[in-house]
Formats: C-alpha cells, structure tokens, sequence
C-alpha cells in the first residue's frame, strides 16, 4: 500500500504512566472500574517489582506460527488519520517507518505474515464484519471499527471479550486505563485500547496556543500554570478574553477579526465537562449503564461556559455556525475544522482547540504555537483530563479460531508500539516538526496519560451529548428542561444495552 500521510498518535514509552494518575477530584467523580474479570480487568492492580518491567514483554511466550497469514480488516478510507494495519514498504518518514519495523519484528518473532485486507468505506465495515460472523466464517483475525459502532456490534455477540483473549493484560502501561474502564459493561471489555491504536491519541482534544500573542499581550506562562495546577475554565476564558480584537474596525466581529478562542461546537463543548471529570453516563455497582447528565455540577459547568462564551463579548469564533465570509475552505464535512485552523495559521486567535491529530496541519504556520492539555474544571481538580473525541478499534470476531495466537500477536503489537512507534511520534515527528518546544512534549505526555472518554459524548452522542450542545448553540441556558424532555429515551436506551450485555452472560 502506499503511504498515505501519516498523523501519529505518539505517547511517550518511559514517562507515561508516572504521570499524573490521581483520582478525580473537584468537580469530577472518579470513573468506574467495576469488572468482572480477571486477566483484563479495568481496575487490574499494577505489577510489582517482581514482575517483568513495563518495557518487558518476556511474559509473551516463544510461538512459530509457520508462516501463518494475520488477517485485518481496514478501511481504506483513511480520513487524516492513522488508521493503517501494516506499512509495506520504508518511505523515510519516521512514523511510517516505526510501523513497517514493529510489524517486522512481530512476524519475525512469530513467523507470521500481515495482510491488510481494505473495504471501500468504514461504513461498510460493520456490514463485512457482522456478514462473516453470522455465517461462521473465518474471514480475518482483527477486524478495526469505529469506536460507536463497535460497541453496538459488541452487543450483539458478535466480537469475543477481552477476557477470552488470554495474552492481553490490561493492566499494562501500554494500554489507555481510563478510557478502558469507561467503555466496559457488565463487568466485560469487548475491545481494548493501546498503543497501538495510534489514532485514538490522535482524536483526543489539546489547546494550541499562538506563543507571539502571548508575548504581544504581554500574558501570563500559561506553561507555568499547567504544571502549577492552575490552568483553570476561568483562567482558559480570562486569558481568551484579552485576545479579542476588532482588527478592522467596522463595529462587527467577522472571520478575520481575532478570537481568544478558534473552534468548532463538537471539538470544544463536551470538553467542559469531560476535562472536569464529569459523565453523562456512569456505571452502577454491577457496571451497568446509569445516565448522570442531570447533576448538578454538570449544569453549573455549562451555565459557566454558556455565560463566558456567550454573556458578552464575543470571545469564540464557531466554524460549524458563525458566518464564514472570507476564509474559503475545502468543500466537505471538515470545513469548519479547516476555517479555524487557517484563522489559526493567520494568528486570529489566541487559542485553537482541537485534535492531536490536526496539529501536523500546522506544518506551514511561521509563528510558534505551543500545545496545552483541556484546562481543569478548577484548583480543586487534581489532575487533568483529555477528552477523547472517538477512536478506531480493533475486534476479535467470535468465529475466530486461535485465541491465543490471536491474543499474541495483539499484545506484541501494542507493546512494540509502546517501545517504536511511540517514540518515533513523540521524540522526532511531533517534537522536532510541529510541538516546537521541550515544554509541549511534556504537555503531550500529560493529554495522553489523562485520556479519558464519557460514553454520553461518543457512543451515545445523538441521544445525549447533542442535548448540551443545541441549548448552548441556542444561548438559552434551558439544560435542565432539555435534558428532562429526553431522559425517558435515554433510560431506554441505556436499558437496552444492559439487558443485551447482561444477556451474553
């Protein structure tokens, strides 16, 4: 195949996990990691000293598959992101060439070979991978689904839990915990996310900052405040707020006037409450569904935000819903994302917020810009949290007849992807390239060892998430109304999705 651009997903191999693993606190609630499960559990306790390092996979045993051909289902739609299950060839891009010698090493250590098998779109892929299961077929080993439709399918039956794949140990570095036991259901995961799901950090939400309007408005280190623990909502808005500017002079704010903040309703609303800890959808003692979007604290996050982004002046330029007159992007669904990163580039705004996984669009941008994980709900908050967006997995079909061999090859990928691929992206393509600086490889390191997903916001978007971000694109501030008109349909929902996950006991 040939190589596509890549976006990376990076995540530091050595520093990861010593940073920042406090519980939730302030506003947030600490996240469920109720399991029922024993070598893949979601809250698996972190090994001793006695066991093998974090950058020691000797407990993965010595097989010879004979040659045996791996089989992974992709899409061969790539949407900008690093979505790719083998690399044929080295291209002399460091990201590209991590992931071909990863994948050597693997079918070497095995005697393998990959083969990526593409479907013309992802949305056929639910399709292809239920139409084999059903059939019993043996039509591939891995089979990558976007994260929502993953889960429907999980459901179903149709993918084998983690806890049927014997290799896999969760409770390794190399594996995203938080997100991992946000996505479990009765006490099972049905997927698991690592590594080597590169395009999972790439979907998770950073602040890009433009540095020579932090020196022109003669403003705080805002560097200083991440590592102090007060980059806050309130300071995020005070600072964005000295940004606005009416460049023109003609009494209206358009596209080509200054913004403290550059985004779009999708990329920057949930993150007010997902970076505070706050879920719309929690888990019960049994880790069955709860809806928890009518709290409190989740309101008075909102009517925060709503009062601060709408209650004066007019510090957010919205891609999807403010009027685009002079930037002209490229037609298609990514328009709005494309607006505020040209107006980025053209130092229009103080703050972009936005994917990881845009900021390799910013090769081009002569001034400097640095990189900052989700401000916290406020001081109380220990730590910081990185909202992910969405993320393609791999699934294991039920028909699959090697679960060990299957569960081998995994666990060696996301591990070798934790000691290649993970370097190449933080310590060359991203750090050298675009980051710019030693501070925004340490914010990286902190988004990507905070990551963490709320079920409302991904897998149930249209039924809940889209509830917060109409009453805040209409300014009215009527959360608790909107979310009461919605709750029985959302009670259903969640309730159907337990009774399925507890009928595949």
């Amino acid at each position: 195949m040939k190589n596509k651009r890549f976006a990376f997903f990076g995540l530091i191999a050595l520093i990861i996990m010593a940073v920042l693993t406090g519980l939730i606190a302030g506003c947030g609630s600490k996240p469920s990691e109720n399991t029922k499960e024993t070598n893949s559990s979601p809250d698996a306790p972190e090994h001793d000293a006695a066991e093998p390092a974090d950058n020691d996979a000797s407990y993965l045993p010595d097989k010879d598959y004979g040659g045996y051909e791996f089989r992974m289902v992709i899409s061969d739609a790539m949407y900008d992101l690093t979505l790719y299950a083998d690399i044929e060839e080295e291209t002399g891009d460091t990201v590209n060439d991590a992931i071909y010698r990863r994948n050597r090493l693997t079918e070497e250590r095995y005697n393998i070979k990959f083969r990526q098998i593409g479907v013309s779109d992802y949305l056929s892929l639910p399709g292809t991978f239920n139409k084999s299961v059903v059939s019993g077929s043996d039509d591939f080993d891995l089979c990558m689904q976007i994260s929502r439709e993953a889960w429907s399918i999980a459901l179903t039956g149709a993918i084998t839990p983690v806890n049927k794949l014997p290799y896999l140990d969760i409770s390794r570095p190399w594996y995203s915990r938080d997100v991992n036991s946000e996505i479990s259901i009765n006490g099972k995961l049905y997927f698991a996310y690592s590594d080597e799901c590169l395009n999972m950090f790439e979907q998770t939400i950073g602040v890009l900052f433009n540095k020579k309007l932090v020196e022109d408005l003669a403003l705080e280190n805002i560097y200083n405040l991440v590592k102090t623990g007060k980059w806050t909502a309130d300071k995020f808005f005070a600072l964005a707020r000295t940004a606005v500017a009416d460049l023109d002079g003609n009494g209206e704010m358009t596209d080509t006037d200054r913004y403290g903040i550059l985004s779009q309703e999708d990329m920057l609303y949930p993150c007010f409450w997902v970076s505070g800890g706050i879920k719309t959808i929690s888990k019960d003692k049994d880790d069955l569904l709860v809806f928890t979007g009518g709290a409190e604290k989740l309101y008075t996050v909102l009517d925060r935000a709503s009062q601060n982004l709408f209650g004066g002046e007019k510090i957010l330029f919205e891609g999807w819903f403010d009027k685009i007159t002079s930037y002209k992007a490229q037609a298609g669904q990514l328009i709005a994302r494309q607006v505020s990163r040209m107006q980025f580039e053209n130092n229009l705004g103080l703050f972009y917020v936005t994917t990881i996984g845009m900021i390799p669009t910013l090769r081009g941008m002569e001034t400097d810009f640095g990189i900052l994980p989700f401000p916290k709900c406020d001081e109380s908050q220990e730590k910081y949290y990185s909202r992910v967006v969405d993320g393609w997995i791999n699934c294991v079909p039920n028909t699959a007849t090697d679960l060990e061999r299957t569960s081998i090859i995994m666990e060696t990928l996301a591990f070798e992807s934790r000691n290649i691929t993970v370097p190449a992206y933080f310590e060359t393509a991203l750090r050298t390239k675009y980051a710019r600086d030693d501070e925004s490889q340490e914010m990286l390191d902190i988004i990507h060892a905070n990551r963490t997903m709320d079920l409302g916001d991904v897998f149930y978007m249209d039924a809940v998430r889209n509830i917060y971000q109409v009453v805040l694109r209409a300014k009215d501030n009527s959360f608790a109304s909107a979310v009461e008109k919605n709750t029985d349909a959302i009670n259903k929902a969640l309730a159907n999705a337990n009774e399925a996950a507890l009928a595949l006991d």
